[in-house]
C-alpha cells in the first residue's frame, strides 16, 4: 500500500469478516494494491492469527456471530504485541453508537458497507503513513532513554518507555499496566481539563516519583 517504489517489503493486512465473498473481494483488491492480505472469517481466529503474524493494519467486520467485531477489536488493543496496530471498522450500520463503541474500543476509523475499494485504500494509507510516524517517534525516544509513557482517561497504560517500562516494574504488581492510584485521580481530572501540573508519589523507604502530566494526545 506504500507509495515509496522502491520499497520490497509488503504492507501485511489482516481482513476479519464473516462474509467469504467479502473477504475474497478484499483481499483481491488489497493483494493488487501490493499488500499481503491475511483473512479470518471469525473474531477468535483473527486473535489467533495475529498471535502468530503481526499485521501493519487490521480490517475489522463490526457484526459478526460469536465474538464480534468490538470484542475483537478490545481484545487487540489488549495485546502488546498488537495495541498499536490502526484497526479500521467495517460496518453497515449507520447508527451513531454502533460507530461511537467502535472508536471506543479502539477503532482509528470507520467505512459503511457497501465498500467503495478506491476510498477503504486511500484510508489504509493515510492510517499506516500515520502509525509509522508513531512508532518512528517512539523509537527516538527509546533511544533517548527517556522517562515516557502515555495512558488513557483511566489511567491505564498505553506505552512506555524501555526505561519508564523498567521504572514502573518496580511500583509493584500491576505496575506495568496502570499507574499508581494516586495518579491515576489526577490523570483523570487532567483528561477532563479539571487538573494540571504534576503528581508526586510517595513509594517506600524514601523514594519519591514525580509523574508531569502533558494533556491528551493531540491537545494544543
Amino acid at each position: 500500500m506504500s507509495s515509496t517504489p522502491n520499497k520490497t517489503s509488503r504492507d501485511i493486512v489482516l481482513v476479519v469478516d464473516d462474509s467469504a465473498e467479502t473477504v475474497a473481494m478484499l483481499a483481491d483488491a488489497l493483494e493488487s494494491a501490493g499488500a499481503t492480505a491475511l483473512v479470518a472469517l471469525r473474531g477468535d481466529r483473527a486473535l489467533s492469527i495475529a498471535r502468530q503474524i503481526t499485521p501493519d493494519i487490521i480490517l475489522l467486520d463490526a457484526v459478526m456471530p460469536g465474538m464480534d467485531g468490538f470484542e475483537t477489536c478490545r481484545r487487540l488493543k489488549a495485546n502488546a504485541a498488537t495495541a498499536d496496530v490502526p484497526i479500521l471498522f467495517m460496518t453497515g450500520l449507520s447508527e451513531a453508537e454502533h460507530i461511537v463503541e467502535g472508536l471506543a474500543a479502539g477503532g482509528v476509523d470507520y467505512v459503511t458497507k457497501p465498500i467503495v475499494l478506491e476510498e477503504l485504500t486511500a484510508r489504509i494509507r493515510v492510517h499506516l503513513a500515520n502509525a509509522r510516524r508513531e512508532r518512528s517517534a517512539r523509537m527516538a525516544l527509546d533511544t533517548a532513554g527517556r522517562f515516557l509513557l502515555a495512558t488513557d482517561g483511566e489511567g491505564r497504560i498505553a506505552w512506555a518507555t524501555p526505561q519508564a517500562g523498567k521504572l514502573l516494574a518496580t511500583l509493584g504488581p500491576g505496575g506495568e499496566t496502570a499507574l499508581p492510584e494516586a495518579v491515576r485521580g489526577q490523570v483523570a481530572a487532567r483528561a477532563r481539563g479539571e487538573a494540571d501540573g504534576s503528581v508526586t508519589v510517595a513509594l517506600d523507604g524514601d523514594r519519591r516519583l514525580t509523574f508531569t502530566l502533558l494533556g491528551r494526545t493531540g491537545e494544543d
